[in-house]
């Protein structure tokens, strides 16, 4: 173990970024001594162990010191990532399955599936050169802005409809990321939405929770009509509800500026059932009270509402599963990291 580590094991202190990624460099090395490529589930045992030995400086915890999850969810996600940086470039070590359309006959002229390599962090097709055959470069243009509509209309629900056009516009995808320097990187540090709903905030008039829900909802880009609905500031329920298109799940109605709101309503699968009130904030948790008073589960893929639940509050009202969402952990372990080193 490093020397950094051990002080800050030592301390109960949070190692530094760098000190941690240090520390997940070194831990998968010796990992892949023992195994070529650790499983999930083998990572998932080794950093559940680590986390609960040095809960202090591992774990994932709340800004109220309360657990997120298991606490292993970031480090995990750490350490996988790393063991598949490792093994990009090892096609022997990665793990197969069988796949369809793969099929050989067999001694008896039955026919069997083999197994091929899985695609995954390294990308069995890292760069393919060939157009997808009766495609052209003006079609498969006209099929990624058909991805687009079907993404900003139905979001994840679309999500049938695009599979099949995600297959064929991969070599656009492969282009793109292949790109130097990676334009995913460069959109991360320097996102013009963010800077947008930054540049709107007035520190003397603005409503600090206001502008923290449409960073969070910009950052995991997600739609704000999902979640937040600006209307008139002398709009009144029966107007909203006779002219504006109200989601089924829970939506917080803002009166005028979304950085100024002069008041909020609430409506619940498409009726306004709450307000209009002055107090932002109190809609903030109207909004939230309503999702466990009538027992509902956070619409599919929302990430802004699991964080808000899971990293500034306890639990989840989201659909109970083992791990949570990598990007409400990265967001929160940066913000955690930002933190320790301010």
């Amino acid at each position: 173990m490093q020397t950094a580590i051990q002080q800050a094991v030592e301390k109960e202190e949070r190692p530094m970024p760098d000190e941690r990624r240090a520390f997940v460099n070194a831990l998968v090395d010796q990992m892949m001594q023992h195994e070529r490529n650790p499983t999930r589930a083998m990572c998932h045992s080794i950093v559940r162990l680590i986390v609960r030995s040095h809960p202090k400086s591992f774990a994932d915890i709340s800004r109220r010191g309360e657990v997120v999850g298991d606490g292993c969810p970031s480090l995990l996600q750490q350490v996988k990532t790393r063991v598949e940086y490792k093994t990009r470039n090892n096609t022997l070590a990665r793990r197969r399955r069988s796949r369809e359309g793969r099929r050989n006959t067999g001694v008896a002229g039955e026919s069997r599936l083999t197994r091929g390599p899985v695609d995954q962090y390294g990308c069995v097709r890292w760069c393919p050169a060939e157009l997808p055959e009766g495609e052209t470069e003006a079609t498969l243009e006209d099929s990624k802005r058909d991805l687009r509509n079907i993404y900003s209309e139905e979001g994840m629900g679309g999500a049938e409809r695009a599979e099949p056009l995600m297959v064929r516009t991969y070599i656009i995808l492969r282009r793109y990321l292949n790109r130097m320097p990676a334009p995913a990187m460069l959109e991360k540090l320097d996102n013009l939405k963010i800077r947008e709903v930054l540049a709107s905030y007035d520190p003397e008039g603005s409503e600090k929770a206001a502008c923290i829900l449409q960073l969070l909802m910009v950052y995991f880009k997600e739609l704000t009509e999902k979640l937040m609905l600006e209307v008139d500031t002398c709009a009144t329920a029966a107007d909203v509800v006779n002219t504006a298109a109200l989601p089924s799940t829970p939506c917080l109605i803002i009166q005028g500026d979304t950085m100024k709101p002069s008041g909020w309503m609430l409506s619940i699968e498409g009726q306004v059932v709450m307000g209009p009130h002055p107090f932002f904030l109190h809609g903030v948790a109207a909004l939230f009270s309503s999702y466990y008073v009538f027992n509902l589960e956070y619409p599919v893929g929302s990430c802004t509402l699991e964080f808000i639940q899971r990293c500034l509050e306890k639990g989840s009202k989201a659909k109970k599963r083992s791990s949570i969402n990598p990007h409400v952990s990265t967001l929160h372990r940066k913000l955690i990291d930002l933190e320790w080193s301010a």
